[in-house]
């Protein structure tokens, strides 16, 4: 008798919550299992992060202007990728410059490679830059704005054909560029959008080199990456500072740590907003201490940031150098101001103890569809020695983090109120021979199933779109624009995204 009055306490209490929650407007967008943001309930399951496969090396560093006949290393750093219709295009930068004795920061280049298929990657004879008497190299620009160049293409409707292309570059102080083809770059203006002047600054306790207010700011000496936010209709920046933190432990104030602050603009002439992006806790050394972001909006679901930034180790010198040894980062938002920077690594050093340094498998800022179920990521290995080259890792469409399901029984997740578009729900997930995954649409409000959407067949296998038929049909048109809740029952299974849409 007791659990019969404790299941109808349960279900009266769970019947008055779910009237009082307001529906997610979910539309046709495409969610990713990041978390449970969907759902109001997950037995059974659990969220699983996953890791790119490691695929071929794409890129030896071992042209001259590439550093390595001059110093004994490639000193190549910060690439770039961008899908440019059929073509893929590959920026970096070579710090040649920055070695030499005494330093010549004006000897540093932006270099440049294309690919059909983001595996064999030429480098493009541009015939621009002269170097060692010749312009036979693939030198795009030099300077010092090519310490870190990351163009990007202005997805902004309306843009100008000539501003098409765009980029932030600068080390201390940040500059903007339009191109037309990606190829031939302009200043937007000649005095920096950001020179670590602003209030700002000061506000959030932006330090300056060695503390000393006579000095720069202590910013922007990262690959720093701008885009087109299409949902919020605005630029955004994310550029590196030295911000105040707590040690790892959260027992002590530190004066500094790498981290990442945003502005945002409408014109990309003019910056506003500028404050640190936020984890949902206080800051932390070695937790939130990070060398870059890699932050974009994820092209197939625009509305979701996704980061890989190389978070830092200090007081780990193995082979770490200056400040310790790195390893990748996956950090997602959104709302584009607070993150959260998942616990377990996107990418660890690794079993080859070259890979143990202070720029360890650093990923390169973007992402490419290589295949319908592929992505292609890029990243440095064996950083700032003889025989650097950039590496391509693999991973599947939508697959950073899977709802996952163990063996039978497996379990359950219902999602909060939904109100969708369109005429049809698809899946991008696998099974195991013996698993399975049902999705079913319940009242959202007494939770009881829908008639002739209650369950819809099992589906087992290994697929990026999956269409759900309940029954023979497949239509869900007469449930789109009302609150509904989603079922989905699980076992031997991985549940990447969800979609609705129209056919």
């Amino acid at each position: 008798m007791k659990y019969l009055l404790a299941f109808i306490l349960w279900t009266v209490t769970l019947s008055s919550l779910v009237r009082a929650e307001e529906p997610i407007q979910l539309g046709s967008r495409r969610e990713l299992m990041l978390d449970d943001f969907l759902f109001s309930e997950v037995d059974g399951l659990e969220f699983r992060q996953h890791s790119p496969r490691e695929a071929e090396k794409v890129l030896n560093f071992d042209a001259n202007w590439e550093g390595r006949p001059y110093h004994g290393i490639s000193a190549c750093g910060y690439p770039v990728v961008i899908a440019d219709g059929d073509l893929f295009r590959l920026y970096y930068t070579s710090y040649h410059g920055l070695r030499l004795k005494p330093v010549d920061a004006d000897r540093q280049f932006t270099c440049y490679c294309e690919s059909r298929d983001g595996i064999d990657w030429r480098r493009v004879e541009l015939g621009r830059v002269e170097f060692e008497e010749s312009t036979r190299n693939n030198i795009l620009l030099q300077g010092g704005t090519s310490h870190n160049f990351a163009p990007f293409i202005d997805t902004r409707p309306g843009v100008p054909a000539d501003e098409r292309y765009k980029a932030v570059a600068g080390n201390g102080k940040a500059f903007v560029f339009a191109s037309a083809d990606g190829l031939t770059w302009r200043k937007l203006r000649e005095e920096p959008i950001l020179d670590g002047e602003e209030e700002a600054f000061d506000k959030f306790g932006a330090i300056r080199w060695g503390f000393n207010s006579g000095k720069e700011r202590a910013i922007l000496d990262s690959l720093n990456v701008a885009f087109w936010d299409s949902q919020r209709e605005q630029y955004v920046l994310f550029f590196r500072a030295y911000l105040p933190c707590l040690s790892r432990d959260g027992k002590k104030q530190l004066p500094e740590t790498r981290s990442v602050m945003r502005c945002t603009s409408k014109d990309f002439r003019h910056w506003e907003n500028i404050e640190p992006i936020e984890f949902g806790e206080p800051r932390r050394e070695w937790i939130h201490s990070l060398y870059t972001s890699g932050l974009k909006p994820y092209f197939r679901a625009p509305h979701l940031y996704l980061g890989f930034p190389l978070r830092t180790s200090p007081r780990r010198p193995f082979h770490g150098g200056s400040f310790g040894m790195s390893e990748s980062g996956f950090m997602f938002s959104r709302d584009a101001k607070t993150f959260t920077l998942m616990k377990e690594p996107f990418l660890r050093p690794g079993r080859d103890p070259k890979n143990w340094t202070k720029h360890g498998n650093m990923m390169g800022w973007g992402m490419l569809q290589t295949a319908d179920d592929e992505l292609s990521f890029y990243y440095l290995q064996h950083d700032h020695q003889a025989d650097s080259f950039l590496r391509r890792g693999v991973l599947r469409v939508d697959g950073f983090v899977s709802l996952h399901a163990a063996e039978y029984p497996g379990g359950v997740a219902i999602t909060k109120p939904l109100v969708f578009e369109g005429d049809r729900l698809e899946i991008n997930a696998a099974t195991g021979s013996g698993g399975g995954i049902r999705v079913g649409f319940l009242d959202a409000e007494t939770l009881e199933p829908i008639e002739g959407f209650g369950e819809s067949n099992e589906f087992y296998g290994d697929q990026i779109q999956h269409f759900l038929h309940f029954g023979k049909r497949r239509d869900i048109s007469s449930l789109a624009g009302k609150s509904i809740r989603l079922k989905i029952s699980m076992y031997g299974a991985d549940l990447y995204s969800l979609k609705f849409s129209t056919e």
